[in-house]
């Protein structure tokens, strides 16, 4: 096949030595030292399968001497240890599953004719082999995987290609085509079996050292059962808790090797796309994966906040391809700011501080796959086109995803849907505002803002003399200074996660003249959070309180105080409800740690703590139908006092619980409701100070 009768096939180097893309030393050794990790693992684990194997036939076999009840006790004693040993290391078997995402659309190679072509060519560009399936699925990636990955540890399985259409909305042709060329190096790449067999290794160790079952139930109540019958139990459970610390162990070593070896594997499939691709596709394409990544979560977030309003978008990838658009100029200002390289091209990734990797992460630093994608550099012509020229009918094909986007990510089945204008109306009133949190240092993000009692608040409006743009401009300067030493703990705060997570050089930070390295860098970043709490309780009240009269002052100028002092009024109420939902929340973990911490639990305990927590839950809704006592002031997206609570809780309240919850699975089902009632508040919360915001600004308008 030649590249020229491929029209949609971008042009390929001309210029790349045999060598380019042979696997270094440094690839050779990692893969060795994985696969002796794996050996070691699988002969540690085969010796104790059988020797436990051994354990059984020998407590069934063993003279028991004198026959008495001691004698009988033992033997059917070892026979039921050594039975729960043995079961032990096999339980995972019961689990295995061959894991199929239901994210995916299968393409048929009829329809999709154009994109087969495309992966043929590059197949026949790598040496790669072909794959057996190609799928879709909503994101922005593409990955490679075995059809059937335990089989794949015993025959040669063929590998399965998926591709995120949020990628494809993302690039375009030539970077599209180096981040599938990639995805192709891994295809050749014979170490991919390692990654199988650490894999399940894995899935071996994690079911015997992390998950709680059936079997642990077991041992559970036949420890608790009498002495006489449960002394086997007792006997076993220090030498099921030794087992568990050597695989743990082993689980650290292993991931530690496949990490150090997935890295060189990254190296090395970068290597394959520049061949194809040219130095530059592979690393423009990973810098706006970030900006991909952010726009189509934005996308698919305000999909599900539309659809509580039933306004649902019949193709997400249109308003994706949209919100592309209305970033680009942002998008573009920040490619123009980059600096250029020796080579006339952009340096996408800074070799700063953040170049250091963790040991269990699998990719490389961005800025180290620069590196290795421009050494040598290789040129190549760049197709700006979109890759959705490979789809056949790709409107169709995205308004496919996006059914099962609301059926599997955001459990709905939408019957109508709305035209573009719609929902596009609903996504500029979900980000109304924002602007105008910047031009007060985003001081509200992370904090409430205080307001008086109304009375106290009219008093002091009616004592403040005339309100001009300086007294505006005085208040922002004011809550400039007060933001300075609240950034500076932000900026210790971000050190401390990246310490956290191995992402930076430094490895330890100071305040307040106490030193913090990794092993203590969780009680460094809660003594961080809590000065922040206590600046902004202590430092802020009196300019909230400066800030919210002013504005009383200026809306009394234009007779429009009355409003305001509503919006004041509901604003108090939110932040209410948002509060007393984080207690309760908090408040039902500290009470069940106390529970767990006690040695010995009566039913009846939990019984009453069961339904002490299902009333804590149904008080919440008191404080929800607050709102229905005020006169209620719409905000973007929000226009009624229904819609507010269904912005809260589907449905509008909290539904009581019914029995023990802790044995009908409603105890988690309870939590993951608080947990998404807290997240929608937050969004409400930031709505009304967006509203607050915006009568404010409409304000110094009429002033100016």
């Amino acid at each position: 096949m030649n590249t020229n009768t491929l029209e949609f096939y971008p042009k390929s180097p001309t210029t790349i030595s045999k060598n380019f893309t042979k696997l270094p030393s440094s690839y050779k050794i990692r893969a060795t030292l994985a696969v002796i990790a794996i050996l070691l693992f699988f002969a540690l684990y085969a010796g104790l399968v059988i020797a436990l194997g051994y354990l059984v036939k020998y407590a069934f076999t063993y003279d028991m001497g004198s026959v008495n009840k001691v004698t009988i006790f033992l033997k059917i004693g070892a026979i039921a240890g050594s039975i729960m040993l043995f079961v032990f290391t096999l339980k995972f078997i019961f689990k295995l599953k061959n894991y199929k995402p239901n994210n995916r659309i299968k393409l048929k190679k009829e329809e999709h004719k154009n994109l087969w072509l495309f992966i043929d060519k590059i197949c026949e560009e790598t040496g790669a082999p072909k794959p057996k399936n190609i799928y879709v699925d909503p994101d922005v990636n593409a990955y490679v995987s075995y059809s059937n990955v335990w089989l794949s540890l015993f025959l040669p399985i063929k590998k399965e290609l998926t591709i995120g259409l949020g990628l494809v909305d993302s690039l375009n042709l030539s970077e599209f085509k180096a981040v599938i060329t990639h995805e192709f190096g891994h295809f050749a790449q014979s170490t991919m079996k390692i990654g199988s067999y650490i894999n399940s290794a894995n899935t071996i160790i994690h079911n015997m050292i992390f998950e709680r079952d059936k079997w642990d139930d077991i041992l559970d109540q036949w420890r608790a059962s009498d002495i006489r019958l449960s002394a086997a139990a007792w006997v076993i459970t220090p030498v099921i808790w030794a087992i568990r610390q050597v695989l743990a162990l082993f689980y650290q070593f292993l991931n530690i090797m496949y990490s150090s070896l997935s890295r060189e594997m990254e190296f090395n499939a970068d290597k394959v796309a520049v061949s194809t691709s040219g130095s530059q596709a592979i690393v423009s394409a990973l810098w706006k994966l970030d900006h991909g990544f952010e726009t189509w979560n934005a996308t698919v977030n305000h999909a599900y906040l539309a659809a509580k309003k039933k306004v649902h978008a019949e193709n997400l990838y249109t308003h994706n391809k949209i919100a592309h658009e209305n970033n680009q100029e942002q998008h573009s200002q920040k490619l123009n700011e980059l600096p250029t390289d020796a080579n006339g091209c952009k340096t996408y990734f800074s070799s700063s501080e953040n170049s250091k990797v963790g040991m269990y992460a699998s990719h490389p630093p961005n800025n180290l796959r620069e590196n290795n994608a421009k050494t040598p550099f290789i040129a190549c012509e760049e197709d700006t086109r979109s890759p959705w020229i490979l789809f056949h009918n790709s409107a169709a094909l995205q308004q496919e995803m996006s059914m099962l986007i609301y059926e599997t990510y955001l459990q709905k089945k939408p019957k109508e849907f709305s035209n573009v204008e719609i929902f596009e109306n609903f996504i500029k009133q979900e980000t109304q505002g924002k602007e105008l949190l910047e031009a007060y240092e985003n001081t509200f993000l992370n904090r409430f803002l205080f307001i008086d009692k109304e009375e106290d608040l009219l008093k002091a409006a009616n004592s403040l003399q005339k309100v001009t743009s300086d007294s505006i401009t005085e208040l922002k300067q004011e809550l400039k200074k007060l933001m300075l030493p609240v950034g500076d703990i932000e900026k210790l705060m971000q050190k401390a996660i990246e310490i956290a997570n191995g992402e930076t050089k430094e490895v330890s930070f100071e305040f307040n003249g106490q030193h913090f390295k990794k092993k203590n860098i969780q009680q460094g970043y809660e003594l961080l959070a809590n000065e922040r709490e206590k600046l902004f309780n202590e430092s802020f009240k009196d300019w909230d309180t400066k800030f919210c009269t002013t504005h009383l002052a200026l809306a009394k100028q234009f007779n429009s105080e009355e409003k305001l002092l509503k919006i004041y009024n509901q604003h108090t109420i939110i932040i209410e409800i948002y509060r007393i939902v984080l207690n309760t929340k908090n408040h039902i973990i500290t009470e069940i740690n106390k529970l767990q911490e006690q040695t010995e639990l009566e039913k009846s305990q939990v019984v009453s703590f069961s339904n002490q927590v299902k009333d804590w839950v149904e008080d919440l809704n008191t404080y929800i139908n607050k709102i229905d006592a005020i006169e209620f002031i719409p905000m973007s997206n929000i226009d009624d006092v229904n819609e507010f609570k269904e912005a809260i809780i589907d449905g509008g309240n909290f539904e009581r619980a019914v029995g023990n919850i802790f044995e009908n699975g409603e105890f988690n089902n309870i939590l993951n409701s608080l947990d998404s009632a807290s997240s929608h508040l937050q969004r409400l919360e930031q709505k009304s100070i967006g509203l607050i915001l915006m009568t404010h600004h409409e304000l110094h308008e009429k002033l100016s």
